[in-house]
């Protein structure tokens, strides 16, 4: 067989499942223990709060209210368009003056 080429997908109350995308049938497995994101829900929290700012202030830049950002920081899946925002963010891709919040 040929290499198995995937993408990273979030389940219900942060499961993670890599999902073949090739052929017509996907496969759900669960994701490596390692998998770089989305980041855990204390790590989060943890970010927001070595900012020092609120959560509507730190999840408006994201374009989430502060109800979905505390969700977020207690365990619901964080929708993709939010987890790749966060990611570049985390990286650095993104700075805060490229957010709008």
């Amino acid at each position: 067989m040929g290499e198995r080429k995937g993408l990273l997908m979030a389940g219900k109350m942060g499961e993670e499942f890599g999902v073949d995308t090739v052929g017509i049938d996907l496969v759900a497995e669960p994701a490596p223990q390692n998998a770089p994101w989305p980041a855990a829900p204390h790590e989060l929290r943890r970010l927001r709060i070595r900012k020092r700012e609120s959560q509507e202030k730190f999840w408006s830049r994201f374009g989430v209210t502060q109800s979905s950002g505390s969700r977020f920081e207690t365990g619901v899946v964080v929708p993709p368009p939010v987890a790749i925002l966060l990611r570049l963010y985390v990286n650095g891709t993104l700075k805060d003056e490229d957010l709008h919040g």
